[in-house]
């Protein structure tokens, strides 16, 4: 069997239940990047070598050590369900995975995010209550975007999030700003159509407005280090961020966003050192005086 019967085999059983935004990334990847160099290639020849030359080609195009990766672990998911499913007996080459730190740093100050939202508020009401939204739940922009009216209780103050990015359900405080924004569009339910939206159109469809506010702020200027330029994830970012400032556990923190692990989480510690500081001095004895 070649590669390309196993991974028309994956589309159809795996990818068709994924998100659309999943399913053409997932499909870009292997007809930009894997198809031309593994289709015709039986499943049986493909080895640690055949890998790694596939690893040097894609780095020869320049991608992002992310980029290599997730198509490399495309690869390795296509091979592990054609074990699975008996189309050829294995075994799946164990190879090295690229490493990277492709984590975000970059957070607004109360300030930077007053400027987003006045320009927003200029070009999009719809793209500022979004930001806003954003700034007061930390949810991801694909979140806000699935975001059904039916899923926000304004009464009881949250909105629930199924089938998340972890896989998980989780729910999410709204407080008063958030509330408010969630009853304005709870108050324009289309039939069919998600939470966000104006005119029956999707927020997803008109980004260029919230990119274009970045760029009008300047917040990106002479910074080529992506992951310290300003984006939809930022808000993210800064909604942590602020929390850990204002002395809230990393632990809330890490629940609120829906984290796997704490590792993830850890990341903000740095913005509340002196947590460690109120922790360790209320320990008993911690201000005894040794004579």
């Amino acid at each position: 069997m070649k590669f390309s019967e196993a991974f028309e085999h994956y589309r159809q059983l795996v990818l068709t239940s994924q998100s659309p935004r999943e399913i053409k990334t997932e499909l870009g990847r292997w007809q930009n990047h894997l198809a031309p160099t593994l289709a015709d290639m039986p499943l049986k020849e493909i080895r640690n070598l055949q890998i790694l030359q596939l690893q040097k080609s894609l780095e020869m195009k320049n991608l992002s050590p992310q980029s290599v990766y997730h198509c490399l672990s495309l690869v390795r998911r296509v091979l592990k369900r054609a074990v699975e499913w008996e189309l050829y007996e294995g075994p799946v080459p164990e190879f090295r995975m690229p490493k990277f730190d492709n984590r975000r740093m970059r957070f607004l100050t109360s300030d930077e995010a007053r400027r987003l939202l006045e320009e927003l508020k200029a070009k999009s009401v719809l793209w500022h209550d979004i930001a806003l939204f954003a700034l007061q739940t930390g949810l991801r922009a694909g979140e806000i975007y699935a975001l059904r009216p039916f899923d926000v209780d304004v009464e009881r103050g949250h909105l629930k999030l199924y089938d998340t990015k972890n896989g998980s359900t989780r729910i999410i405080p709204l407080n008063v700003t958030a509330k408010a924004i969630a009853s304005k569009y709870k108050n324009d339910i289309v039939q069919g159509l998600p939470l966000f939206h104006e005119d029956e159109k999707l927020p997803e469809n008109s980004y260029r407005i919230f990119r274009y506010a970045v760029k009008t702020c300047g917040f990106n200027v002479g910074i080529s280090d992506r992951r310290e330029q300003v984006c939809f994830h930022t808000l993210r970012h800064t909604f942590a961020s602020w929390l850990v400032q204002q002395g809230a556990p990393l632990v809330l923190v890490g629940q609120l966003l829906g984290h796997k692990s704490s590792k993830m989480t850890m990341r903000y510690a740095h913005l509340s050192p002196q947590q460690g500081f109120n922790a360790v001095s209320s320990l008993p004895l911690a201000k005894f005086a040794m004579e």
